[in-house]
């Protein structure tokens, strides 16, 4: 199973620049070729074409920002399940690969309130919902993960002092 997790860990990873890559052109052509899709947003949203423009430029901003934690998670996981594989799961570099992991996910918490932001202001544009909601479970997931960093590297001292013992 680690493996199969491994190997799709590997595949997001690449998935992740991908998908910046993408946003960067799409959004560096809204930016700085508007001229190209201005009759499109014009019949689409009137008076509005402009701010609906930004907010979408805006969007594939925080998508190419989000991509940076994004890769650290998957690293770190990356990481973690070698040792794990190994053999060796309670040791200090766990620890905090486990804390960076908490500090990625707190940085995307950050960054879906940005992303919200941008939504409202697409949907207030376009005179549409734009799905999006506070995410609780994301800001606990956060303080989870800080817990078992600490109790990896307490998991890892006492490793540590048994062998040392022994």
């Amino acid at each position: 199973m680690l493996n199969v997790v491994r190997r799709l860990l590997q595949v997001l990873l690449v998935l992740n620049w991908v998908a910046v890559a993408g946003f960067v052109v799409f959004a560096g052509f809204l930016a700085f070729a508007p001229d190209h899709m201005a009759t499109q947003f014009t019949e689409d949203f009137g008076a509005n074409a402009d701010a609906a423009r930004h907010a979408i430029i805006g969007m594939m901003a925080v998508g190419v920002v989000a991509a940076v934690p994004v890769h650290v998670i998957f690293t770190r996981l990356i990481a973690m399940i070698d040792t794990v594989r190994a053999g060796h799961p309670f040791v200090a570099a766990n620890a905090d690969r486990l804390r960076h992991i908490a500090w990625g996910m707190l940085a995307l918490q950050f960054i879906d309130i940005a992303f919200g932001w941008f939504a409202w202001r697409l949907g207030e544009a376009t005179g549409e919902l734009i799905g999006w909601q506070f995410s609780v479970t994301g800001w606990l997931a956060v303080l989870l993960l800080f817990v078992l960093a600490r109790v990896f590297q307490q998991g890892a001292a006492m490793q540590d002092e048994l062998e040392a013992t022994v």
